[in-house]
């Protein structure tokens, strides 16, 4: 019997049970064996192929077991061969008479069971734990390293200790001191790193141990060095890497301006062999975390393991094999959809920095899975992909030509359809119309509406309830591919004019004169056609004919929407003018704002906000969408200089949080980016940011609560009369860490207040007020000029004050001070919640009397609708509830679910509270 493995290095793997060495130990010497186990001895065994041969002795197995010491029963240890052993850092170390001592990493540990229930442990170790010619070799000739951690532990383990490693360490301190800041072109860059390379490249090979196995095998001088670079690469990374992007931004955000462009694209579309579909999506997963590795070594393994997933055996378990051909489409595929915002500059990165490649251009693994990146990139800058780059004079090549319209022997049955009336599929003559405005036939359009307009009208005139269900009629829900007399013989009689026979009636009349509002089935209409395309002529003859401005797909966008995503400027102004909803959300909350900024469309950025400007209509520019990101966020990852500029001129706010807490600095990844968003430091820093989301929020309680009303107004209305520098937020921050340590008394020294001065040293307790009014005792009057200059109520970016934080960790004392310095006790944060909601939730029951006592609002509701008697009774909080219950709460208040705090407690059925609550509500 076996228990799983406890892995150790996660590089290697192996069935120790099915390992030779192990087998002929277990069969062939059973006594010692046992004996082993009895006395709970370590078996070492050697991995598969380390051995040179299969003939093993007594004296073999005695080498590799191990007897822990009785001082040190952890770390050192006796061979039954009588040598020394020590293990350090998943390494074995034994200590020989003659030569460099002999060392072996430790793979994995397995814990294996008897019969008989008892455990015992084994070891797969790298190497034979025996002098032989080729031990030294085998203990760093790896086939690869594989990651950073690899690197250090060849560095540590062959040398002995640390001292390469701090000595790598400390030349890189010491250049980045001297090349503060670093260069910000490629060339200066490259050859100060290259010189760092080479001074932490020496320190390594002045190490004795190091040096000497590096002689006796090249393979061991090639990790060696890539063990260097990557654990300079490691150390370095933070600060080379912001410089690179920056080299790189006009390339980066130009390539991004067409990989948005793209982010439709499907695999079809890229003629990819439909045997590689099933791989695609782990290939994206693995090609995705590039960006979270810091060292060229783990980059280069992650586009191998991208690689190796696409040439995994397929679903019918044969072996995809690829060519060039086969692979660069899907690489592009990858790279569209990865979400990488600096790909050219990963790409600088992997050919400029990558010092240690002996083989490097002459087609060693590396460099054709670096060049592959690199033909990939340069396939989607070249545009061959997404079609002319002025979005305005994009044409749709479509089959349909004025020369295919005009020659009756090839027109084809759609075209005859618009004539006869005689066709089966209800989509047939509205894709004709969209083809019409796919090639520019304003003229053809415009006809072809008017016509099937005034047989609209005419039926109109006669049947309107046939009108009303052309409408509205539910085009999926029954069978269209009927004749027209199969359709009328299906009529309750010939004049029924019902509201099923007029939906039948009018599904025909659908397939045989759309009309200008006709939709397909992805509810696209003629405008919405009009405008992903970009022809405005053709916008200009919908909107005069009646089309629906607002129209609607399935995704919830608007023409609007298409026409900001797709860049193109005179449609999405010529639908402004016509009454377009400047700020309308899609399903996704993206307004046409987010599309054009996430697509790279400077123009279209220009129009929308400066078309607000003049008709003087407000633009939303920083409105969150689904995931909480504002048009800032979308400019500063893809880069988007002149866009990022252009919205902060406008007042978007760089500090504002996305649901990952994340604001426009976070994303920004080049300096030029960074030095836009920080042009605007004095407005940066407001108390609070209150975004749409949570003015929503509060809205659905708006006819229900008047203290959420009463809310809303306020965090409308903030005023915020304190200073907004970053000093004063560095102090804040130094504020909440001091409480949140539990040292109110360096909290009070941040905020000028003296501590001393509250305490009554006699009774060892805080002094709450003065002893009476006209006092004039030594205490009173030292008090009475102990008001802090500074403002207590200056909360951090997430809206937290002193007093919040005192609330949150219970220290009633700092409370009572912070109260007497005029700290607001009905403060709050960005979710709206005040310092009693934070009492309530982490049960600080005295802390709750002390706010309450100075007028703590007992009611208040956050952005949730909570109160703190809600959060109290979520968090089975009895102490908390007590108090508050005891202050008379409101228990009908309810919260955004229409829950009250009685219903929450029932939820989580905390009896107790239950009680509380009920006992209270009878008392009333």
């Amino acid at each position: 019997m076996y228990e799983p493995t406890s892995k150790m290095d996660g590089s290697y793997d192996e069935i120790v049970s099915e390992n030779p060495f192990f087998i002929e130990l277990k069969n062939e010497f059973t006594n010692l064996f046992q004996h082993c186990i009895s006395q709970s001895w370590i078996i070492c065994v050697p991995r598969v192929g380390s051995l040179s041969t299969r003939l093993f002795t007594i004296e073999d197995f005695c080498a590799h077991i191990l007897v822990p010491s009785d001082e040190l029963p952890e770390t050192h240890y006796n061979t039954l061969t009588e040598k020394q052993v020590t293990v350090i850092n998943k390494v074995i170390t034994i200590d020989l008479t003659k030569d460099l001592p002999l060392q072996s990493h430790i793979l994995f540990e397995e814990t294996f069971y008897t019969e008989d229930f008892m455990k015992y442990k084994v070891w797969c170790i790298e190497s034979p734990l025996e002098p032989t010619t080729n031990t030294i070799i085998n203990t760093i000739t790896k086939e690869y390293l594989g990651s950073i951690n690899d690197c250090i532990d060849l560095l540590w383990t062959q040398a002995a200790g640390r001292q390469v490693l701090e000595q790598i360490e400390n030349s890189v301190q010491t250049f980045l001191k001297r090349h503060a800041p670093l260069p910000t072109a490629v060339a200066p860059l490259r050859e100060a790193v290259s010189e760092l390379y080479t001074q932490c490249l020496q320190h390594a090979l002045q190490n004795r141990r190091l040096r000497e196995k590096s002689k006796s095998c090249k393979q061991i001088l090639e990790n060696i060095k890539v063990s260097v670079e990557s654990y300079m690469q490691q150390l370095l990374f933070d600060a080379l890497f912001k410089p690179i992007c920056t080299c790189c931004a006009y390339e980066d955000s130009h390539l991004n301006k067409k990989i948005r462009n793209l982010s439709d694209i499907q695999l079809r579309d890229l003629d990819i062999k439909k045997e590689l579909f099933h791989a695609v999506p782990k290939a994206k997963e693995i090609l995705s975390k590039i960006d979270s590795y810091n060292t060229i070594l783990e980059k280069v393994l992650c586009l191998k393991q991208t690689l190796n997933m696409i040439n995994e055996i397929d679903s019918t378990n044969n072996i995809v094999l690829l060519t060039a051909d086969d692979l660069l489409p899907v690489f592009v595929f990858l790279v569209i959809k990865s979400g990488i915002p600096n790909w050219y500059s990963q790409l600088t990165y992997l050919k400029e920095f990558h010092f240690s490649g002996s083989t490097k251009g002459n087609g060693d693994e590396s460099s054709f899975l670096i060049t592959t990146l690199e033909a990939v990139i340069e396939h989607i800058r070249s545009g061959a992909l997404s079609g002319p780059p002025d979005p305005e004079s994009y044409y749709y090549e479509s089959n349909l030509t004025e020369e295919n319209l005009n020659n009756k022997q090839k027109r084809n049955s759609l075209t005859e359809s618009i004539s006869t009336s005689d066709i089966n599929s209800k989509d047939e003559t509205l894709d004709y119309i969209f083809e019409l405005i796919k090639a520019n036939h304003t003229e053809h359009i415009q006809n072809l509406l008017m016509r099937n307009q005034k047989h609209l009208e005419t039926i109109k005139e006669n049947e309107n309830n046939v009108l009303n269900a052309v409408l509205d009629a539910d085009l999926s829900s029954e069978d269209d591919s009927d004749s027209d007399s199969e359709i009328y013989q299906k009529l309750c009689h010939p004049l029924c004019n019902c509201r099923k026979c007029c939906s039948k009636i009018s599904k025909n009349l659908l397939r045989t004169s759309p009309t200008v509002n006709s939709r397909d089935n992805h509810g696209f209409t003629a405008l919405h056609v009009a405008s992903i395309h970009g022809k405005a002529s053709v916008i200009d003859i919908l909107i005069n004919l009646g089309a629906e401005i607002e129209a609607k797909d399935l995704n919830e966008s608007t023409p609007l929407h298409y026409a900001a995503s797709r860049g193109h400027q005179n449609a999405l102004l010529l639908l402004l003018h016509s009454g377009a909803n400047i700020n309308q959300p899609n399903m996704d909350k993206n307004t046409p704002l987010h599309l054009c900024v996430n697509n790279g469309h400077l123009n279209c950025v220009k129009a929308l906000i400066y078309f607000a400007e003049h008709s003087r209509k407000h633009i939303n520019i920083n409105s969150g969408n689904d995931s909480g990101n504002t048009p800032l966020h979308m400019a500063a990852k893809w880069g988007y200089e002149s866009i990022a500029r252009l919205l902060i001129e406008n007042g978007a706010d760089p500090s504002l949080q996305n649901r990952s807490n994340k604001t426009a600095f976070d994303y920004a990844h080049n300096l030029n980016i960074l030095q836009v968003l920080k042009s605007v430091t004095p407005n940066l820093f407001e108390y609070i940011h209150i975004t749409n989301s949570d003015i929503q929020t509060l809205n659905c309680k708006t006819n229900k609560h008047d203290d959420c009303k009463a809310r809303k107004r306020s965090l409308q209305n903030n005023d915020h009369n304190a200073s907004k520098t970053v000093e004063n937020l560095k102090t804040v921050e130094r504020i909440l860490k001091a409480i949140s340590y539990g040292d109110v008394k360096l909290a009070c020294f941040y905020m000028n207040i003296k501590y001393e001065s509250y305490i009554d040293k006699d009774n060892n307790s805080i002094i709450m007020s003065e002893c009476h009014p006209l006092c004039e005792c030594q205490s009173c009057k030292l008090r009475s000029v102990t008001h802090t200059s500074f403002d207590v109520n200056f909360p951090d970016t997430n809206g937290f004050t002193a007093l919040h934080y005192a609330a949150k960790f219970g220290f009633d004392e700092l409370c009572h001070i912070l109260l007497y310095n005029k700290a607001n006790v009905n403060c709050f944060d960005k979710r709206g919640q005040t310092p009693l909601h934070m009492a309530a939730i982490n049960n600080k029951s005295t802390v709750i009397c002390c706010l309450l006592e100075n007028g703590a609002n007992i009611n208040a509701m956050d952005l949730s609708g909570n109160t703190p008697l809600h959060y109290a009774c979520e968090m089975g909080n009895i102490g908390a509830c007590k108090i508050l219950i005891k202050y008379k709460p409101d228990i009908t208040m309810l919260n955004c679910a229409e829950k009250t705090a009685l219903c929450i407690a029932k939820e989580k059925v905390h009896l107790t509270i239950i009680d509380l609550i009920e006992k209270f509500n009878q008392s009333l």
